[in-house]
């Protein structure tokens, strides 16, 4: 039985009509779940639990990083645009550092930040500059203090002892960045006075 050209077109438009689709659909799903399916695929609920811990604190790193580098354009107080470039630095090398710790333990991370994180960003950056500084630094501070809670149920909670190790690790900087940005909060209360 011969098939028409008609036919053979119908079906070449049908397959590229599913295929984009496909691929828009595939634009819905965030870096950050992808790694973890991919996570979930590779490890027993155990090993999952680890690396669900290295994502999650490799995302918040990562938005701390992007938040504090574009911060940097909105800014006018030097001590907050100081923070600002300290943080961006310390969630990089953080961030590099938990690469590091993935690639050791073949653990997926996301490539991008999520697209909720991603409004945060620009969400901030529609208000008026003395409420982008004193926003920037609320935010920082309450990030670091769900930061640190995190890192301590993680340095204890973790059953791979070179991730336990790491979180331990790297709680003492979490600290002085928490520090760091309730210092600055003060110098913009005393300011505003």
């Amino acid at each position: 039985m011969k098939i028409s050209n008609r036919v053979k077109h119908l079906f070449l438009l049908t397959g590229i009509v599913v295929s984009i689709h496909a691929c828009d659909n595939s634009h819905n799903t965030d870096s950050k779940t992808i790694a973890e399916d991919h996570n979930e695929a590779k490890f027993n609920k155990t090993g999952e639990k680890d690396a669900q811990a290295v994502v999650d604190a490799y995302t918040a790193s990562m938005f701390e990083m992007k938040l504090s580098d574009s911060i940097n354009k909105y800014v006018q107080r030097e001590d907050v645009r100081s923070l600002a470039m300290s943080m961006s630095q310390a969630h990089a090398a953080i961030d590099g550092q938990l690469k590091s710790l993935a690639d050791k333990k073949a653990i997926s991370l996301p490539t991008g930040l999520t697209a909720d994180k991603e409004d945060k960003i620009k969400d901030l950056h529609d208000k008026k500059i003395k409420e982008v500084e004193k926003q920037y630094v609320e935010n920082l501070i309450a990030d670091h203090k769900e930061a640190i809670a995190n890192y301590e149920k993680w340095s204890s909670d973790c059953t791979d002892p070179d991730i336990a190790a790491w979180f331990m690790k790297a709680l003492p900087e979490l600290r002085k960045h928490l520090d760091m940005a309730m210092s600055c909060q003060e110098k913009i209360k005393v300011a505003k006075k």
